[in-house]
Order: C-alpha cells, then sequence, then structure tokens
C-alpha cells in the first residue's frame, strides 16, 4: 500500500527541502503539499514531477493562521485520503526582528552583556498582529492552526494497524524563559516565535502522552 505524506509550509525553505528529500528515497510516497499560495504550490509540485515523473504529488490549500482554512483543508483531506502516513507540521512564519536599542544599552553595563552578545537574547524584539480569528498571528500561524488541524484529522491518523507517525517542527530557539502561562500567546512579550515554539515542544509532550498509550504508539509526535 503506498504511504501517504503529508507536508505543511512545503512550497519553501525546510519544508520543499524534506518533499526532495522523501522523493528521492522512495518515488512511491504519495506526497500531499498543504501550501497557502496555491500557484507557487503548483509551480513546487510540477518541479517535483519533473525530476520525479512516476511520482504522486498534489496539493491542498491552508492558511494555518485561519481557522475556517484549517478546517475546510481537513474537511478536502478526509474526502481524498483514507489514511495519513506521515504529517509534518512545518509552516511558520518568525515577524522581521528589530534591534531593540534600550536593551542593548542596558546590557552593555550588566553582568549579562557577554551571554546577551554570544546569544542576541533580549537584543531582538518581533512585531506580532492580531488575525481576523482574534489570535496573534504567530501562535495561531506556529501552534493552534496545527493543533486544530491534528485534531479534525484523527481518523485519518488513529489507526491500530499500523502507527501514523507526525513530526512538529521545534526551533533551537525555543526557550522555557520566553514562554509564560499568565501570557499564553506572548502578546506583552516581544519573542513571539520563540514562545510559540516553546508552547510547540510542550504540546508535542502532551499529545504523546495522550495519544500514545490509548492507541497503541499509534501516533507519534517528534521534536
Amino acid at each position: 500500500m503506498q504511504k501517504v505524506v503529508l507536508v505543511t509550509g512545503a512550497s519553501s525553505g525546510v519544508g520543499l527541502a524534506l518533499c526532495k528529500r522523501l522523493l528521492e528515497e522512495d518515488e512511491e510516497l504519495r506526497v500531499c503539499l498543504a501550501c497557502r499560495n496555491v500557484g507557487k504550490a503548483e509551480a513546487v509540485r510540477a518541479a517535483l514531477l519533473a525530476s520525479h515523473p512516476t511520482a504522486e504529488v498534489s496539493v491542498v490549500q491552508v492558511d494555518v493562521s485561519n481557522v475556517q482554512s484549517v478546517i475546510w483543508a481537513a474537511r478536502e483531506l478526509k474526502q481524498r485520503f483514507q489514511r495519513l502516513d506521515y504529517v509534518y507540521l512545518n509552516a511558520g512564519i518568525m515577524p522581521n526582528p528589530r534591534l531593540n536599542i534600550r536593551a542593548l544599552f542596558s546590557g552593555l553595563f550588566s553582568r549579562k552583556v557577554i551571554h546577551m552578545f554570544s546569544t542576541a537574547e533580549g537584543l531582538l524584539t518581533q512585531e506580532d498582529k492580531v488575525t481576523a480569528d482574534g489570535l496573534q498571528e504567530v501562535f495561531e500561524t506556529n501552534v493552534f492552526g496545527h493543533f486544530i488541524l491534528i485534531r479534525e484529522l484523527e481518523p485519518l491518523l488513529c489507526h491500530s494497524d499500523s502507527p501514523s507517525q507526525l513530526i512538529w517542527t521545534s526551533s533551537r530557539n525555543a526557550r522555557k524563559s520566553n514562554f509564560h502561562l499568565e501570557d499564553i500567546q506572548h502578546s506583552s512579550g516581544q519573542e513571539p516565535y520563540s514562545s510559540s515554539k516553546y508552547a510547540v515542544d510542550l504540546l508535542s509532550v502532551a499529545l504523546n502522552r495522550n495519544f500514545n498509550p490509548r492507541l497503541q504508539a499509534g501516533l507519534f509526535f517528534v521534536l
């Protein structure tokens, strides 16, 4: 039976590189590119098929920063496939950082100056915004949208005969110090990307604990 792979954010960067590598390893995979920009995704699909003409590559439109788009995409996927064997939750955004002048000058005269310059922690700040759903854009894109997608796709993932695997892309920038339960979306902070990736780590652990015992290791979440 052909394995079905879903990759979010597959039209560029890590997602695109992953799709190329997957098809290099196994051209019999059915790869579905889950992307916001359909035109760009179709161009990637054509390029992948040019390199792997016997492969089966499809596109589904999904914007993980929009709840309705996620629900529509999940509905479409459930109509197309009976199961998903691998899901790579890769789509995400990181707002353009800008230098925090106040933090720079205060850090120069503190004991943390070496740490500050070696890690850039506290030196850069990111501007977030609120989406049409009333959520912070970084968290809706990097965390909530994917979490809703997982829950909507449960019927395609939860099979005891052969485990589905979910790989949720984290980051070495994920820092506990930037995540606070009192400000779950980091709306008052300056590093929403770091905070969102730490939240991804926490969710991955929680989802493992919730799903794996009940489904006899039927679902894996990998950081």
